[in-house]
């Protein structure tokens, strides 16, 4: 899972602040806020949960949603059949892979396209 850079609505502390607020002081950031951004030159480079929402991470990412994930497989799988059987209809990618371009004049070189 990609996040977004600006993570909207997360606390967000830089790496050098980690050296100078210490352990206790982002611990008790983590447990107002249930999570906290660390970033190295305004780029999120991790960030840091309890551990009772890390475990919650962990037993979705291990299948709590294994139905809903085989359904949207099974949905994508089906749109990519149709894709590609519709390529393959009427001379489909091949008629159209099978022929030369044409620009309609020549390129000289050097000359702008």
């Amino acid at each position: 899972m990609t996040l977004p850079l600006d993570l909207p609505g997360l606390e967000k502390a830089t790496a050098s602040s980690v050296k100078t607020r210490g352990w206790p002081s982002l611990m008790r950031t983590v447990r107002e806020k249930q999570a906290l951004v660390i970033t190295n030159h305004n780029h999120p480079e991790a960030v840091i949960v309890d551990i009772k929402t890390y475990q919650e991470l962990l037993a979705k990412a291990a299948g709590g949603d294994a139905d809903e994930r085989m359904g949207e497989l099974e949905r994508l799988r089906a749109a990519f059949d149709t894709t590609l059987a519709s390529l393959g209809r009427d001379g489909g990618l091949g008629k159209v892979l099978g022929q030369p371009i044409r620009r309609g004049r020549k390129v000289a070189l050097g000359s702008p396209l």
